[in-house]
């Protein structure tokens, strides 16, 4: 009896192991990788080539230790901060879009400086929402069934949405959408609630789609894929030229080609290709069972707390859907399996808000997943107390 108590022990723990070797892995190759893109275009830009390098790598302590404080931190605490979360992202959007302290960058007006530090605040509206849905679901997950429970989180969600459209971030404002509203399935809203909430999100959505002329460019472009192979299709096409000449083994880290002035963004959006020239078809598709075996840790480990802790069943649920659906549609448009959508790989891509977002995240999901598995070895620990007497534990 107590070898199935320590096996069921050691499974149980499991999870909390294997996340955590895939977050340094995934960090790790992600780094790597970020100084083999970027050293040649920091040298262009008369800089240092370890630039971008170092950078990353300072947001990448200070994201980890965001993740280590995350871990540590009390679930009423977390609870507590939700609406001051809320309503300061609220206030860096509109201080964004409305204030001096936005800055317009590439034709969008994405980012604040404040002082020395410059962010998208976008990115931490991804974990404002995150937490108000979940702490809102935790509370109420059984009144859903009925329609007006699902208006007051379906308007934030909106005003959200909206507030990111205004900055000219349509990817960053379709995959938030598109994450809250599996949420909302997560939490048990009917079906037909859904399809009401999708035409009113959707409607305004494809017009703001429709009227904007580069958007329609990349949908064309996508879909007539030789109609200006030298334009519209450029950055694509190289990234698919990138990754066909790395072959099945690749050229070796720090021997791609494309990386050289060739694919446009090759540090930031389409890191994948230049990773995958260079590290091949293994290589690539070791860095996707990586995100899958993160999908299977964080889904499964939070669905384990659905019935016990609903609140952090919904966290937990909502920063692994952040994390996998950035990478899925990143890997889609470098791929070419959809159209380019300006979304970056989460843990390789050039950018200090989105990294320490990640990092801090992927904290706070080790916390839910921790607390699932010691809640299962609790209960594995109760019913052998309640079907076993002292003696049988003790000597069989």
């Amino acid at each position: 009896m107590i070898k199935e108590q320590e096996t069921s022990r050691n499974r149980s723990i499991s999870l909390i192991y294997l996340l955590v070797i895939v977050l340094i892995l995934l960090v790790g190759f992600g780094l790597s990788s970020l100084f083999s893109a970027s050293y040649d275009k920091a040298m262009r830009l008369g800089l240092e080539s370890n630039y971008f390098f170092k950078k990353q790598l300072v947001y990448t302590a200070i994201g980890v230790t965001a993740g280590c404080i995350a871990f540590f931190l009390p679930r009423k605490f977390l609870q507590f901060i939700t609406p001051v979360l809320v309503l300061g992202s609220l206030g860096l959007m509109l201080l964004t879009l409305f204030t001096s302290f936005g800055e317009v960058q590439l034709g969008a007006r994405r980012w604040i400086q404040l002082g020395p530090i410059g962010f998208q605040p976008s990115e931490v509206v991804k974990i404002s929402a995150i937490f108000f849905l979940a702490n809102y679901f935790g509370k109420h997950h059984q009144k859903l069934k009925y329609f007006s429970a699902n208006i007051y989180p379906a308007a934030v969600v909106l005003i959200f949405s909206l507030l990111i459209l205004l900055q000219r971030d349509y990817s960053t404002a379709l995959i938030f959408t598109v994450i809250c509203f599996f949420l909302f399935i997560a939490a048990g809203t009917r079906f037909s609630y859904l399809v009401y909430m999708l035409s009113i999100v959707g409607i305004p959505g494809l017009l703001v789609l429709l009227t904007e002329t580069y958007r329609l460019k990349r949908v064309v472009g996508f879909i007539y894929k030789d109609i200006d192979p030298a334009g519209l299709n450029y950055q694509v096409n190289a990234s698919l030229a990138a990754i066909k000449s790395g072959g099945l083994a690749g050229k070796g880290l720090g021997n791609g080609l494309y990386k050289l002035g060739r694919l446009p963004e090759v540090q930031s959006d389409f890191i994948f290709a230049s990773f995958m020239e260079e590290t091949g078809f293994l290589g690539g598709s070791f860095i996707i069972i990586l995100f899958g075996l993160l999908a299977f840790a964080g889904y499964k480990g939070s669905g384990r707390l659905r019935k016990n802790d609903p609140y952090l069943y919904f966290l937990g649920f909502g920063i692994t859907s952040i994390l996998i659906w950035q990478a899925l549609l990143n890997i889609g448009v470098v791929t070419g399996i959809i159209p380019p959508t300006g979304i970056p790989l989460p843990f390789f891509s050039q950018g200090g808000t989105s990294l320490l977002v990640n990092l801090g995240m992927s904290g706070l999901l080790c916390k839910v997943i921790y607390h699932a598995e010691m809640q299962r070895q609790d209960g594995d620990n109760n019913n052998i107390s309640q079907n076993t007497s002292y003696q049988e534990v003790l000597y069989e």
